[in-house]
Order: structure tokens, then sequence, then C-alpha cells
């Protein structure tokens, strides 16, 4: 009887929480950080005997001040024009903002990260990107002008070019990550009495059926390509108005094609009739997309069409139909999907845009950004390949949403920058860059110890990766990980986890570690 107890006591703590009453929204701490999304596009030349000379690169970054001065953030870049379609990276970088007159200012940053594409051209997959430039800031964005090198420094790509950026300023307001769990009553003398930003997360699941002259790449001798792809993604979206939004989201292949094919895309979107129950929803999506299919550009346009089924407050299952077309190439498709969306509403206590849409009470919502170091060990090649184990190392950003002070949900994404070779071959080392792979799963905290320095986590992940001959099939692979927080302040930690990278339906079973350093932070979410 005992045990039964504690069992369930267990599982209500678990899966509830425990959020404490405080009514004084006064009491609890602000602080704003005037983060910047950046834009940006470098031409890139591509070695003398290559099928093309110029190879257009698009970028986008997530930057935050570190002081008055300095700043640092995360970035991912794609080809879009040229033959290099598929090539996707992953970086991190650290730069310096110095007014000079007027609204003129230096903007000077170092980017360093792992990606690829073809890997005779990027071989082990690290890049180095060391920019200067000016930039002009208007009231509402601003422009820049660089000087850069873009550097895939094991392999051929080495191109100095003049890139453009356009950068949009923005605020979010946030409090420490100790304060998350908390629930407040409303108070209008509260700074966090302000209006709240909306915004989706979903988990979503798309099935392409190509068409036309879409074919497989040349290692395939070119065919055709009329089987179904199935590919599993994530979404964001933020809403800019009552029935319109902005998003991002990406996709990776895990049936259908060996593993590689990838996309990523940002745009627009509108929802036309809003119900009760339903809404009806438009989006025009632009992006790049590519791997394991015809070499190509990798700009790609992605219109769709569905319905919202409103399952409560919270979430939604959606669905769509629509038509991928690559604007550089021959790939195009037709498409349908379906994702399950959380639905949030942070920041604040009521709508900008429906005055009459207020909340009686808030809760802190517990957020942790972590960029890792990332080791797999001993990672199998496809048979075909005739080369060794390798060992993989990778650079990965990682997200936590907290449910409740014990369960989290988290999605992450890893691309490789470098390889150990386990065996001496000289065509075993041809590069083991363009290996990415993008996973979402549940982790568990345990209680906060050690003086509140140390917390335990364990964690488990399901997704799709591929690409330099590691034999991950079709791409379907899980992970699994235990590991530990070590608070350094309010808004750091360290942390260290180690365990299993899988796939279910090949031989892989590699041991992984893992070091990284994570941004922790509270904001508040609406209560309805």
């Amino acid at each position: 009887m005992k045990i039964r107890l504690f069992f369930w006591g267990f599982i209500l703590c678990f899966f509830r929480g425990i959020a404490q009453e405080n009514n004084s929204l006064t009491t609890l701490e602000q602080y704003a950080l005037n983060k910047k999304v950046r834009l940006n596009y470098i031409p890139v030349s591509m070695p003398q005997n290559a099928n093309e000379r110029i190879m257009d690169l698009g970028g986008l970054h997530y930057l935050i001040p570190i002081s008055k001065n300095l700043y640092g953030g995360i970035n991912t870049h794609a080809a879009l024009w040229g033959d290099q379609g598929g090539l996707f990276t992953l970086g991190v970088e650290l730069g310096i903002n110095q007014h000079l007159f007027s609204k003129v200012f230096l903007d000077a940053n170092l980017d360093f990260g792992g990606g690829g594409g073809y890997r005779l051209l990027i071989n082990k997959g690290a890049y180095i990107n060391p920019n200067i430039g000016l930039s002009y800031q208007f009231p509402k964005f601003n422009i820049g002008l660089q000087y850069s090198h873009f550097n895939f420094y094991t392999g051929r790509i080495k191109s100095n070019a003049v890139s453009l950026y356009v950068e949009i300023p923005t605020d979010i307001h946030v409090s420490n990550y100790q304060k998350s769990h908390q629930t407040y009553n409303i108070n209008n003398k509260s700074a966090w009495n302000k209006p709240f930003t909306k915004g989706g997360f979903m988990m979503k699941f798309d099935q392409f059926f190509p068409f036309g002259g879409t074919k497989k790449d040349a290692e395939r001798n070119s065919e055709l390509l009329t089987n179904t792809l199935y590919l599993i993604g994530f979404e964001y979206q933020k809403y800019i108005s009552e029935n319109s939004f902005v998003f991002i989201h990406t996709d990776a292949i895990y049936k259908g094609l060996e593993a590689g094919f990838m996309d990523i895309f940002g745009g627009f979107g509108y929802e036309p009739i809003q119900t009760k129950y339903v809404d009806v929803f438009t989006k025009l999506a632009l992006g790049a997309s590519g791997g394991r299919i015809q070499a190509e550009g990798g700009a790609t346009i992605y219109p769709t069409a569905g319905l919202d089924f409103k399952l409560s407050n919270h979430f939604t299952l959606s669905t769509h139909a629509g038509y991928v077309r690559a604007l550089d190439g021959d790939f195009e498709a037709y498409a349908l999907g379906a994702g399950l969306r959380y639905i949030s509403k942070t920041g604040g206590s009521y709508s900008k845009f429906n005055p009459n849409e207020k909340v009686s009470k808030v809760k802190t919502q517990g957020i942790r950004v972590s960029v890792q170091h990332q080791t797999y060990f001993k990672l199998q090649r496809f048979e075909r390949e005739n080369r060794g184990p390798i060992d993989l190392h990778l650079l990965a950003l990682q997200l936590n949403y907290d449910m409740t002070p014990y369960l989290y949900l988290a999605g992450q994404t890893a691309f490789a920058y470098e390889a150990t070779y386990l065996k001496d071959d000289s065509r075993n080392k041809i590069g083991a860059g363009g290996y990415a792979d993008g996973m979402v799963g549940l982790g568990v905290y345990s209680p906060i110890f050690a003086k509140e320095k140390l917390q335990l986590f364990a964690e488990a992940f399901v997704g799709a990766g591929g690409g330099a001959g590691i034999d991950t099939g079709e791409g379907i692979i899980s992970k699994i990980k235990l590991g530990a927080y070590v608070r350094i302040n309010d808004y750091l930690s360290l942390l260290a986890s180690g365990g299993k990278v899988i796939s279910p339906i090949t031989n892989l079973n590699s041991n992984n570690i893992n070091l990284g350093l994570s941004i922790d932070f509270s904001t508040l979410t609406a209560i309805f």
C-alpha cells in the first residue's frame, strides 16, 4: 500500500509539477534582451575544376548581446543557387558592433561551424568565416556590407567575397530560470503587464510525392525519383496579427530515399477563416532543400493550404497539402502532411490585437538553450563505401521547453565538423562532412541539489540523420543520454552527458559524449 501511494504521488508531481502561487507579479524581476535576427547573402567561389564557379549561400543568424559592443549567437547557412543544393551548415559566432558616427557602425565577427554537402569539396565539414564591414541603422532594421572569407579549411572551398545582410532588432523579456513554475495573479502596475506574444511549436510529418524530372543524385546514375519521401520536422510560428504569422521550419528524411535529404524554410502564413473548432490557413515558404537528389541550386518554394483542428486551448491537430518546387533545378513534388501544434502566449498578460482577450493568471515558463560539442564513437559506414569506422565530432544546438519542474520537451540538431579515422586507409579519408541529424524527444530532471548547483537529467530522442556515408539506412535514428547541469549563475550552466546513438534498422550502435554551455531563463506564459 505504501509503495502504491508513493508511486501515484510521484506520478502526480511528475506530470503536474509544483506551481507556487505568488500574488505579487511586481516581485518578479524582468530583464530585456535586445536580440537581433540577421539574414545574409554570400556569393562563394567554387574550386576551378568544379562544375559551377559560384555558389550563392543564404544565412540566418540569431544574435544576443554579451556586453555593450560584444555579441554572440548561432547561425545556419544553406546553398541556394549553383550546383551544391543540399549543403547546410550550423555555426556559432562572436562579434563586435562599434559606433563610428551618425548611424554608421563597424561590425566584425568570426563564425565557426560544421556541415556541408558533397564530400570531395568540403572533406571533414569544418568551416571558418571571418567578416568585417559597416552597418547602417534605420529605425526598425539595419543593413550591412562586409568583406567575408568562407573557408571549408579541410576541403577545397575557400572564397573571398563581399556579403550583404539585413538585420531586425527585437526585444525579449525574461527572468531567472530559478523562478520557473510559479503562478501569479495579473497586476496592472507590474512591468509584465504588456501584450503577450502568440506562438506555435509543431512537430510535423510530411510526405513528398516526386514527379516530372526529379532525379536521384549522380552517385545513383541520375535515376528518376518516383517513390514517396517521408520526412519528420519541426516548425516555429510567431503571430504578427490576430490571423497572420511568420514561421520557420526544417525537415529531414527518414524513409523513401537513402538518408541525406533535408530542408529549411521560412515564410508567411494567413488564416482567412477562424472558428471555434477549426481554422483554415494558407502558407508560403521559401528556403532551401537537397541531398541525395540530382545536383541543383537548393532554392525551393513550398506553398500549402490546410486545416487546424482545435483539440484544446493549447493543442491543435494541423493538416496540409501543398506543392514543392526547386527554383534552380528539376525537383518537384506534391506534399501531404500533418502535425501536432502547441500554442503558447508568452511575455505578457493581454493580446495586442484583441483587447478583449485577457488572462487572469500567468505562470513562469522555464527554457534552456544549449550549444554542445558531441562525439559519436565508431560509427559504421555503408558496406559499399568500403571504408572503416570513424569517430565523428559534431556541433549541436538543443532547446529544452519545461512542461513541469521535472519533465521537458526537447529538440536538437547536430552537424559534423571533424572526424577521426580508425582505419589507416587512404580511401577511408575522403571526408566525413555532410553528416547531420535532427531529433525531438522527452527529458526528465532530478531535483536540484548540492547547494542548488547540480541537476541530473535523462533524455530520449527520435529523429532522422544521415550523410558522409554513415550507415543510418533511410535515416531514422534514436538517442538516449544521461548527464548533469552544473549551474554557473542565474543564466548559465555547464552540461555533460553520455549515451547511445542507435539506428533501429541498421547496425549503427555508437557510444556518445556531449559537453556544452546552456543559457537558462524563464518567461511568462498565459494560463487559460
